[in-house]
């Protein structure tokens, strides 16, 4: 049985998470609340979806160094799974010399499930998906405009440099919000664990996890050397692929919309990285990727 007053972990208008008993194990219970959009009430089904999808993955591919939750039950509006005992992946105060084994693990991770053809699309679809990210980009530099997080300027020129971007865009897997600093773990025999799936999909854009990763690490990282570490570790381990720098600006053009809009939020809980949020979209709209990775 699970018992039901577990330690909370988060308990918000979206879930509720507690730490729990299973079965004398230590459990991870996520549960949709009275208050749970129906937009993410349905995405608990998809973060169970994910684990199962990825741990297929793994069990398929020997060599992939990933460790996925076992689900041990699931219900229309709650899901239990395995609880994971190890340390982050990486720590925000990480010195580039700390992080640079860690991001490489993780570089290689990525690089690795990027080789795996993704099959039948299956999971969340939203500006994440490989048809709807180019779509996507000026309908948010408009937002930011609105929100007065950028210059009507910086939109045109987002604008004009993401133009046609999308037909080389191609469907691949991804976790959806990837992070070295959340729900991403290291274990004891090296391998990486992930959780929380919610926007778990076989149809993202390529390399949308590998911008989401280089756009955290830019908000919190102790220096920028560590994002631009990780992004030139996972050039330098990703398969040739045609018009990759194209793919690649396009996703973290559009994940750097994003970081405008999660710096003014966090900004009011106290997390601070709005200059950082701004300082790359300057090296953004220069429009050439290697500045975001030398």
């Amino acid at each position: 049985m699970t018992d039901s007053k577990g330690e909370v972990l988060q308990d918000d208008e979206n879930f509720r998470l507690e730490k729990i008993d299973w079965h004398g194990k230590p459990a991870i219970k996520k549960s949709v609340k009275d208050t749970t959009p129906p937009s993410r009430t349905v995405r608990i089904q998809n973060d169970v979806l994910g684990m199962k999808f990825f741990a297929g993955l793994s069990a398929a591919n020997p060599k992939l160094e990933i460790y996925v939750p076992e689900v041990y039950s699931l219900n229309s509006g709650f899901y239990v799974r395995e609880y994971i005992e190890s340390e982050p992946l990486l720590e925000k105060t990480a010195t580039l010399d700390e992080a640079k084994p860690r991001l490489d693990k993780l570089a290689r991770l990525l690089a690795d499930i990027d080789r795996i053809p993704p099959g039948r699309e299956v999971g969340y679809v939203g500006s994440s998906n490989y048809r709807n990210l180019e779509q996507s980009i000026p309908r948010w530099a408009d937002e930011n405009v609105c929100d007065k997080l950028i210059t009507d300027e910086q939109a045109k020129k987002v604008k004009l440099i993401s133009k046609g971007l999308g037909k080389y865009l191609k469907p691949r897997i991804a976790h959806g919000d990837m992070s070295a600093y959340k729900h991403s773990y290291l274990m004891a025999d090296g391998k990486i664990a992930l959780i929380d799936f919610e926007n778990f999909t076989s149809g993202a854009a390529g390399y949308f996890d590998v911008a989401w990763t280089y756009t955290r690490l830019y908000s919190f990282a102790s220096s920028i050397d560590v994002p631009k570490y990780f992004l030139s570790s996972f050039i330098d381990k990703a398969a040739p692929a045609d018009h990759r720098s194209e793919q690649l600006m396009a996703v973290l053009i559009q994940r750097t919309l994003g970081m405008q809009k999660d710096a003014e939020g966090d900004a009011k809980k106290g997390m601070e990285y709005r200059s950082r949020a701004a300082e790359l979209l300057e090296l953004v709209l220069q429009n050439k990727l290697e500045l975001l990775h030398s």
